[in-house]
């Protein structure tokens, strides 16, 4: 292949990986949030609340919390647009030595125009993960404390 479409594959599998860890992360959000949810209804917060009126109330208010963010997310929504976006990237990268590297550009373009919206805090995440994969350790970002606790999650 030439620098471009090195260059062009490399754009490819980190869009492709940005997405993988997108869908991840909102995968184990929703786990999270499932949990809580069945958690709230069990019998065993209604013993807890005989038991301890005060502690039990805190307790349901931070499942109810724990409930309307499931609904303002939406992850299932989030998953089903990054996993459709992984196999767009897919199926491009299928192409890579099919098609010049002008055509690749546009596809790469129009591609980028129906993402769906991407977790910044993930890209530096993502684009490590291509370096690594292309073996260019170099060129690694420094990432922070709040891109290695989301790069954990996703």
């Amino acid at each position: 292949m030439d620098d471009d479409k090195d260059e062009l594959y490399f754009n490819f599998r980190y869009a492709q990986r940005l997405c993988q860890r997108t869908a991840r992360f909102y995968r184990r959000i929703q786990t999270t949030l499932t949990f809580t949810s069945l958690l709230a209804g069990s019998s065993a917060v209604a013993t807890l609340a005989a038991q301890m009126p005060t502690q039990s109330a805190w307790l349901l208010a931070a499942f109810a919390v724990f409930g309307c963010i499931n609904l303002a997310i939406r992850p299932a929504e989030r998953i089903a647009a990054n996993e459709a976006d992984v196999r767009k990237y897919g199926a491009l990268l299928a192409k890579i030595n099919l098609l010049t590297s002008p055509a690749l550009r546009q596809l790469l373009d129009e591609a980028r125009q129906s993402d769906t919206s991407e977790i910044e805090q993930l890209r530096p995440v993502a684009y490590n993960d291509i370096v690594l994969e292309i073996d260019a350790p170099e060129a690694l970002i420094p990432l922070t404390p709040m891109q290695k606790l989301i790069g954990v999650l996703a």
